[in-house]
């Protein structure tokens, strides 16, 4: 029985792949030696087109364009490619496609090879092969300006934290101005000798650069930090100048730390890191091509971001191009952010630097959606689609599609390159939450030096007193 069954297992398998095999023959008798209108459009890299000067086709080239190659020379049939008049993809709203979607349904073309994302109004007209690719949608936007070196000076520490060492420095010079001008006043001539010596100390307190002085001492202190002499005199004041001084080791020694790493890795500003970022109001407004799949799925959108760049599309119709004659002059230029493809976004940045020898493109840091790439074929086409699929994913199995992929893709550059668009943790700004502590004890110098002052004038007049009881 055992014997039996298995003998029966193989019959059936063999039956099987005899079945698969004549199923696959007849597939490939269906394309043997016939010639086919291909439709396309130029989406690099997908489908690279060499114009002459009148705009007359001269080459088609590309990553879709060496699968059609392969697959002609595999199976013995011709082609030529074919154009859509107004240059698009197309898109189908209410059973109605234009562009090559339209050209496909209406049996202008036999299939469509270029850079076709899958879309579900689009499904519901064509039908898709086996995805042979998988492409992020990014912004092109113009390549990111770097922060000026002036500004990077005051970078180390937050607003709050140089509004706060300012008002400090202002308060000590004060205290520091009325501390010498007040013992000079009201102390005895016992700490200066003779009346004359007495007056001389008033009048230097009073003077109006006393305030000067000081600032310039502490300023003198927080650059550099060391032995200094204060200019004046009493506790109050030394205790003053003590708690500066400690306090000025801080400051300088976490400043001297931060402005390094914010001098040598500078940060860039982007124009746009995200979808979110592209608002009624913004400097920059989104741009798509139009009927394209981008452009399709944002006007069809009915909630989410999407939906609120398509209401933006409909504002400002100018936002969906026709043609893109030149994407450069759309983003530099005319403040547009362009979205497409990932590898149409760094074949354009790797061409305008060629061509310009300056980094003048960049793509935003997030992707904000990711379409699958196939070929389109005409509705209830199951026969030729399960030839065509088959064929493709025994392409991405065997790698030769990843070899064509690393041909045409564009390779990294240094204006493609990733650049730092926010500070590192070494290049955290300081903000009152690390230097709390400091300015505490700031605040708690300032009412220890009070203190101080104010037992310098019980003492004093204590001690005035009983000079003035022992005469």
């Amino acid at each position: 029985m055992r014997s039996g069954f298995t003998s029966y297992l193989g019959r059936e398998a063999i039956q099987t792949r005899k079945g698969t095999a004549a199923v696959m023959d007849f597939e490939k008798d269906l394309v043997l030696g016939r010639h086919f209108l291909i439709g396309t459009v130029e989406i690099p890299p997908y489908i690279i087109i060499k114009r002459d000067h009148n705009g007359t086709l001269l080459q088609v080239d590309g990553f879709v364009h060496q699968i059609v190659q392969f697959l002609a020379n595999k199976f013995q049939f011709t082609y030529e490619y074919v154009e859509p008049p107004n240059g698009i993809t197309g898109s189908c709203v209410n059973n109605t496609c234009n562009g090559l979607i339209g050209m496909l349904i209406r049996g202008e073309i036999d299939m469509i090879a270029t850079g076709l994302a899958m879309t579900l109004s689009r499904f519901h007209m064509i039908d898709y092969t086996f995805p042979f690719e998988s492409d992020p949608i990014t912004l092109l936007i113009p390549y990111p300006k770097k922060d000026s070196t002036l500004k990077s000076i005051l970078k180390p520490f937050s607003t709050e934290v140089w509004i706060l060492l300012v008002l400090s420095m202002v308060i000590y010079a004060y205290l520091m101005s009325w501390a010498g001008y007040l013992r000079a006043r009201w102390f005895n001539r016992s700490y200066h000798g003779t009346t004359d010596n007495l007056e001389s100390s008033r009048e230097i307190a009073r003077q109006p650069g006393k305030f000067a002085d000081n600032i310039m001492f502490l300023l003198s202190v927080l650059v550099n930090p060391g032995n200094h002499i204060p200019p004046g005199f009493g506790e109050a004041f030394r205790i003053l100048v003590a708690v500066w001084c400690l306090i000025a080791v801080v400051i300088s020694n976490s400043y001297n730390t931060s402005i390094k790493s914010f001098l040598t890795l500078p940060k860039y500003r982007p124009v746009i890191r995200s979808l979110n970022d592209l608002t009624e109001n913004s400097k920059y407004s989104f741009a798509a091509k139009k009927h394209s799949s981008v452009w399709s799925n944002m006007i069809e959108a009915q909630t989410g971001p999407f939906a609120k760049i398509g209401e933006l599309l409909r504002k400002h119709p100018e936002n969906s191009l026709d043609i893109l004659d030149d994407d450069k002059d759309y983003v530099i230029y005319q403040k547009k952010v362009l979205a497409q493809f990932q590898s149409s976004n760094l074949f354009m940045i790797q061409e305008d630097m060629k061509s310009s020898g300056k980094c003048r493109l960049y793509t935003a840091e997030k992707p904000f959606d990711e379409l699958k790439i196939s070929f389109g074929l005409p509705k209830n086409s199951h026969i030729e689609n399960h030839f065509l699929s088959h064929e493709l994913m025994w392409l991405k199995q065997s790698g030769i599609l990843q070899y064509w992929k690393n041909s045409y893709w564009p390779r990294a550059n240094r204006c493609s390159a990733p650049i730092s668009t926010k500070p590192a943790s070494n290049t955290e700004r300081l903000t009152l939450n690390y230097l709390s502590g400091a300015f505490l004890l700031l605040c708690a110098g300032m009412l220890v030096s009070l203190a101080s002052f104010a037992a310098e004038l019980i003492r004093n007049y204590c001690r005035t007193r009983r000079s003035s009881t022992s005469k």
